[in-house]
């Protein structure tokens, strides 16, 4: 499977419509937060990193126990090192939370073009100080956060500060990917080919999930090695695919 192909199904053409809007917006007018959000499997996650890797953005993900000064250091860690060799090493940040908050400020006021990706964005919701630094990085810079959170993230938002979500210019909810989102993918990533049936079935199998559709793409790229082919029919595997996969 071509694991580096970023396939423009509809979730990633809508998403990153909504991404260079808010990129491109009158920033001395308009904060730049955005949230992109959906119920797990279809690809958010897939679409922020590789869109931070291809566009030089920033990609960092959020976790359970992270507290503010962890959430700083990661953010000062990752503006530190984007376009540097040293990206793997882990260089110790020291300071006070006051300090490093201030170095990221003065990062960001001088560069305006940043754009960070902050997923796992729900961890945030029951520790609001982590939220409202990054509203606070927002408002102060003219910078550009994307957002990524689950299915529910929109409406947890907006319960928890009314105030903040009012802040976010961009809004996009990841759907079950479409037929034609399917046949797109398995044309381009697929190294096997695959007929109309086949494809149908994947679709309604997967209920749209871009994850299972991989796994169904890996395996048919399995079966097809094993029995030294480079095509496959629905009628040749359905036994297979209905018990086995």
């Amino acid at each position: 499977m071509l694991t580096n192909q970023m396939v423009e199904i509809e979730n990633v053409r809508r998403a990153n419509l909504i991404l260079n809007t808010l990129i491109d917006r009158t920033r001395s007018e308009s904060v730049g937060i955005g949230l992109f959000y959906g119920r797990a499997g279809l690809g958010k996650t897939r679409w922020g990193f590789k869109t931070a890797l291809n566009r030089g953005y920033i990609y960092m993900r959020l976790i359970e126990n992270m507290t503010v000064k962890d959430f700083l250091k990661e953010v000062l860690r990752s503006l530190k090192y984007k376009q540097s060799d040293l990206r793997g090493q882990i260089e110790e940040i020291v300071g006070t939370q006051k300090q490093i908050y201030e170095l990221i400020l003065e990062i960001l006021q001088d560069k305006p073009d940043t754009v960070i990706f902050i997923d796992e964005i729900d961890y945030a919701f029951n520790k609001p100080r982590i939220l409202a630094t990054v509203r606070d990085f927002a408002d102060q810079s003219v910078c550009t956060f994307a957002l990524i959170g689950m299915q529910n993230a929109k409406s947890q938002l907006m319960k928890l500060n009314a105030h903040y979500f009012d802040r976010c210019n961009g809004f996009y909810e990841f759907t079950p990917l479409t037929l034609e989102d399917v046949e797109k993918i398995i044309q381009n990533v697929c190294q096997c080919e695959v007929d109309a049936d086949l494809v149908k079935f994947i679709h309604k199998r997967s209920n749209g999930t871009l994850r299972l559709i991989n796994k169904y793409i890996e395996a048919l790229e399995k079966l097809c090695k094993k029995k030294g082919v480079t095509a496959l029919k629905y009628d040749d595997v359905k036994g297979i695919m209905n018990y086995e996969m």
